[in-house]
């Protein structure tokens, strides 16, 4: 970014923006530091203390907002400086973002406290250190206006994600071999999806940088995206349970999606046994389900999975790599009500309805190949 103006205070507010930026990514990038070395060493008082940091961020995104709309008021910036002043509105949202995630690797810390953290810990780490690189190059990028060091982040996101795929099998395989260590296993499985998306932020970061610098918008010219008219070969609805919420998704979705669809629900917890309740409600709309058992997400084919559906609103859900189309549904598990009995069955009655209006949506908007 130049600085070189005639006009010696707009130069002033422009450098400011430039210190706030600087200042933000500079605390944003000590959370994550100090979150990794909380998860690493399973210190919880460092997870608290780092959590709280959180707010300061928070301050510096107001802060920076306020500035980039009085400059863009005051001053109606052109060129490289409209394109410097509208850029750091969108970065301060990936840097607060990343702070977020941080505060969700140390609550996952403290809810783990001194827990085995198995075999993948260790892939983890490296995950760890690559972000480290990604964060700290993604700023050198945006404050130094550094295209380069924007494209070697953009060239580590691919790295994080094998990371992460090699991850999610480690710790899927031990579920299968020690089920008694599920919730651990998950735990850290939502560990390393936070640290793919803080990869995905950096990378955002990046991309901004590159388009601030030269006014080139490469977004979305590399990375596959899922769009809504893909065919759905297989869908996977998955919860921790699946015993209510997740059953009777697979039951509606065999009835309204078409015959050769691979049709699954699983959870990393599952029950030992489909919900009464479930099963009740579903035969109002006469549709049977009582055939359908729990299973573990070990038991599904995912070669011919290629849209999962998360389900899970309060819980931890597991995060599945490499599938083409995710969604996540955030619907209440109504076997968790405590409500009296016909309650109860209300509460299956509004999830099924549920469920039933989004696949509906869902196979509206999927097209099959022909």
């Amino acid at each position: 970014m130049s600085l070189a103006h005639t006009d010696r205070e707009y130069e002033q507010e422009l450098q400011r923006l430039h210190d706030r930026l600087a200042d933000m990514g500079s605390a944003v990038c000590g959370m994550f530091a100090d979150c990794v070395r909380a998860f690493v060493n399973g210190d919880a008082a460092l997870a608290a203390q780092t959590m709280r940091r959180d707010r300061s961020v928070d301050r510096m995104e107001v802060e920076i907002d306020e500035l980039c709309l009085s400059i863009l008021a005051r001053r109606q910036p052109m060129g490289s400086d409209l394109r410097f002043v509208t850029t750091a509105l969108k970065l301060v949202t990936d840097l607060e973002r990343i702070a977020d995630l941080c505060v969700n690797v140390c609550e996952r810390t403290q809810e783990l406290g001194g827990e085995l953290r198995l075999d993948a810990t260790s892939d983890l780490a490296n995950m760890a250190g690559v972000l480290q690189d990604m964060v700290s190059r993604s700023l050198e990028a945006v404050l130094s206006s550094d295209v380069a060091a924007g494209k070697a982040v953009i060239a580590q996101d691919a790295r994080v994600d094998a990371l992460l795929a090699q991850v999610f099998r480690q710790l899927l395989n031990r579920m299968a071999a020690d089920p008694t260590q599920a919730g651990t296993a998950t735990r850290l499985l939502s560990i390393a999806k936070y640290f793919e998306r803080i990869g995905d932020h950096a990378t955002n970061l990046a991309e901004k940088a590159i388009f601030m610098v030269g006014g080139e918008d490469i977004r979305h010219t590399s990375a596959f995206r899922a769009d809504k008219g893909r065919a759905i070969r297989g869908v996977l609805f998955l919860c921790v349970h699946n015993s209510a919420r997740s059953q009777m998704a697979e039951g509606l979705a065999r009835s309204l999606l078409p015959p050769d669809t691979a049709i699954w629900s699983a959870g990393s917890d599952p029950a030992s046994q489909v919900d009464p309740r479930a099963i009740e409600v579903m035969r109002e709309m006469g549709l049977d389900i009582s055939g359908q058992r729990p299973k573990r997400i070990t038991e599904v084919p995912l070669d011919q999975i290629n849209t999962v559906i998360h389900l899970c609103a309060e819980e931890i859900c597991v995060t599945l790599p490499g599938i083409e189309r995710a969604e996540t549904w955030a619907l209440p598990d109504p076997a968790a009500s405590e409500a009296q009995p016909d309650a109860q069955i209300a509460a299956f009655r509004r999830v099924r309805d549920e469920l039933h209006r989004r696949i509906r949506v869902l196979v509206a908007e999927t097209t099959r190949p022909a």
